[in-house]
């Protein structure tokens, strides 16, 4: 019917009908004739290589973070050359930035990687959960040397700290956004940003036939901009939402099971001991390089409790306590603080290089015999180094709880408050009465259960051409560069 339009015959012609004179193709006409062909031909959808039609490939990256940006990234450089200009990966950001945890970790100045030069192993133990799992990628896929060599290939240069955390020599975060910006840009990949993605469903679309094994799996996905809703559909879809609800909902409507998400990486909060008359009052901001802490835990079926144990520096904050001891205490015990909804007691030994107690107070009481020293003045006990292992102010305030008074020369301490005070370095009974947040980063532990992913890929096991990366999956770890 069109041709006949087209070259001017009536489309409600008949064949039994005596055949009206037929115009003849006059150049016009064949001229509209082959625009309107190649308008046809030539739809978005389709693309002609070698002399047949070959359909667009688009991949839908959810989340403009550092998981999602960089699997847009990986995804884009590994479409052979020749089929570049036939796919499309394209970022979806629901705010008006990418990238804005990247932004304020490492308090502005982005922890990118953990110390390279560590074993994989002793990498991995910062993993509070997807060690096992992660083993083989970190062994095989990608290691942490070739992550660093990803950004020092593009002109970021990197810096090592003594706790092993990496920084960029600019101790700028900016300089790590405009990296994977800019390494994202030249791969091709498209970003869009105030693009909200409001659900994902899955459809098959048949290459021919009846037979299932044809089919491909096909997304539509709803994206808002603004009051607008659209549907667009896609080949691939990466869901690499965080920790926000909406992703788990993507994923659970796809078929996967989710591992209930609870708040992990926080801070201690000790309202009790920090407010006025309480032995950390006032001593906010007193840092000890090296602490250990504990938290024991009840465990079901079982009557004696198992214990956490963490060692690093620690800081005392106007709510509590902090610093990465606290931190890797809360990563590794996310789901048992949670169960005590935050209130118990965590056991800090504030030098644990003096020894047990019964050893810190063999060497205090030898100070009496000696000494005519306040005892409050200072502590007396020093590490290899010949630095005092305990602050002033905490060491003043530990002796003031012990029952020491201010004025007190070692020669008249007693012995039962001397214990005491052996007892308050090295076994502290920290009350804790809730969690604070670890600055503006929060991580949180659970997601997509591990066991639904195919590790090697990332792809789901529940729904083939889905893959899932970053907090989105029941993987999360400490601070110190693990995380990116």
């Amino acid at each position: 019917m069109f041709l006949q339009i087209l070259m001017g015959r009536p489309w409600c012609f008949r064949e039994h009908h005596s055949s009206p004179k037929i115009p003849k193709l006059t150049t016009t006409r064949f001229l509209v004739l082959q625009m309107c062909l190649v308008s046809i031909l030539w739809q978005p959808k389709y693309y002609t290589t070698h002399g047949y039609q070959q359909p667009k490939r688009r991949i839908a990256v959810i989340g403009g973070g550092a998981s999602g940006m960089f699997s847009a990234i990986a995804a884009a450089d590994a479409i052979p050359p020749k089929q570049k200009r036939h796919t499309e990966v394209i970022v979806f950001e629901a705010s008006p930035s990418t990238l804005t945890k990247v932004s304020i970790s490492g308090g502005g100045r982005c922890n990118v990687l953990h110390d390279t030069t560590k074993s994989i192993p002793e990498i991995l133990g910062g993993y509070p959960r997807g060690k096992k799992e992660l083993t083989g990628l970190m062994n095989k896929r990608f290691t942490p040397t070739q992550a660093k060599e990803w950004f020092t290939s593009r002109g970021v240069q990197l810096k090592t700290e003594p706790d092993g955390r990496m920084f960029p020599v600019t101790d700028s975060s900016q300089t790590i956004i405009d990296c994977i910006t800019d390494a994202a840009i030249d791969a091709g990949v498209q970003i869009c940003k105030y693009e909200k993605v409001k659900a994902i469903s899955s459809v098959c679309e048949i290459d021919g036939g009846d037979d299932d094994s044809t089919a491909n799996p096909k997304f539509c996905v709803s994206i808002q901009h603004k009051k607008e809703v659209r549907e667009e559909e896609f080949d691939s879809v990466i869901l690499a939402t965080g920790s926000s609800p909406i992703g788990h909902e993507m994923a659970s409507s796809l078929g996967h099971s989710i591992v209930q998400p609870v708040p992990s990486l926080f801070t201690l909060n000790a309202k009790l001991q920090v407010k006025e008359g309480g032995v950390l009052h006032g001593l906010s901001g007193v840092s000890v390089k090296f602490a250990k802490v504990e938290f024991k835990y009840a465990v079901p079926n079982q009557k004696k409790k198992k214990a956490l144990l963490q060692e690093g520096p620690l800081l005392i904050t106007h709510h509590g306590i902090s610093g990465p001891a606290t931190l890797r205490l809360s990563a590794f015990g996310a789901r048992q603080f949670k169960d005590i909804n935050y209130q118990g007691d965590v056991k800090v030994h504030w030098a644990p290089e003096l020894g047990t107690s019964d050893e810190i107070f063999e060497a205090l009481w030898k100070l009496t015999l000696v000494s005519g020293r306040t005892v409050s003045s200072a502590c007396p006990l020093q590490l290899q180094d010949g630095s005092s292992p305990i602050p002033r102010r905490l060491w003043s305030s530990l002796v003031e709880d012990s029952g020491i008074g201010k004025e007190r020369k070692w020669a008249e301490a007693p012995k039962k408050q001397v214990r005491k005070l052996a007892l308050n370095i090295s076994e502290f009974m920290v009350h804790t009465t809730g969690k604070g947040v670890f600055k503006d980063e929060f991580v949180t532990a659970g997601g997509v259960k591990l066991k639904e992913i195919n590790m090697n890929t990332m792809q789901s096991k529940k729904c083939p051409g889905l893959f899932l990366c970053g907090e989105v999956i029941d993987i999360d770890s400490v601070t110190g560069g693990s995380i990116l």
